[in-house]
């Protein structure tokens, strides 16, 4: 018995394997920037939070120059206007980050403190204790932006009318206006060696460039399989032909 083949593809199973394929590899490239962009942040701020401590004195309204950089500020803290920034998850709990108001020594701004996270009650309208005393302090922290949300609803960044004040989203304009102070547009993540504060893990835990390697190599494996299964399909048994002695 012989048997013969021969590959012939059919045309459209062609251009939609190359589709496929092309748009594959384009979302492994994408993949891989993207863990390459998040290695380069965790990189960064690595080097930022070892650099010299700068002095908050209110007069730096801007982020650019400050994100990741450790910082001191001294002020008075404002315990009866505190924030509660609503489901924060730590360690798959959920809970809030405590947002305090530092009223900055020499300055008519004030900057939101990160106290760290505190976990929620099965009842979500008790609301945890987060009460202190109203006098001055030094702060000892790192500077970031507010937490946001991938996806902003209407409605996230409007605080409760009590305080507390829950809120999903912080915004500083809208925080300031409720405290009809100028806000500084950033936070300051308290270390975790100052006391007063929660549960303070300020590692960058979402960041994970290793995830988006994994998310590459799928695609790429997903490009591999589609090739491999047009190139089977394109094999065609030409026919069996006995051949007798």
């Amino acid at each position: 018995m012989k048997i013969s083949a021969y590959f012939k593809p059919q045309w459209l199973p062609t251009i939609l394997t190359l589709l496929a394929v092309a748009l594959f590899i384009q979302l492994g490239l994408w993949q891989l920037r993207r863990s390459a962009e998040k290695q380069a942040l965790l990189d960064q701020r690595e080097k930022l939070v070892q650099e010299a401590e700068i002095h908050l004195d209110g007069k730096q309204l801007s982020i650019e120059s400050l994100r990741y950089r450790p910082v001191m500020v001294t002020g008075i803290w404002d315990p009866d206007h505190q924030f509660l920034l609503d489901n924060r998850m730590h360690q798959g709990k959920v809970g809030y980050e405590v947002l305090t108001p530092l009223e900055i020594l020499g300055s008519d701004r004030v900057v939101m403190v990160n106290r760290g996270w505190v976990p929620a009650s099965p009842d979500r309208r008790q609301l945890p204790p987060i009460k202190m005393e109203r006098r001055p302090v030094t702060i000892h922290g790192i500077v970031d932006h507010f937490p946001r949300y991938g996806m902003t609803l209407k409605g996230m960044d409007i605080p409760s009318e009590t305080w507390p004040a829950v809120v999903q989203q912080a915004d500083p304009k809208i925080i300031s206006q409720r405290l009809g102070k100028p806000v500084l547009p950033y936070q300051i993540l308290m270390r975790p060696d100052q006391p007063e504060g929660f549960v303070r893990d300020w590692t960058l835990s979402h960041v994970k460039p290793e995830k988006h390697t994994a998310y590459a190599l799928q695609w790429f494996s997903f490009a591999a399989i589609a090739f491999g299964l047009w190139g089977w399909h394109g094999w065609k048994r030409a026919g069996i032909q006995k051949n007798r002695a």
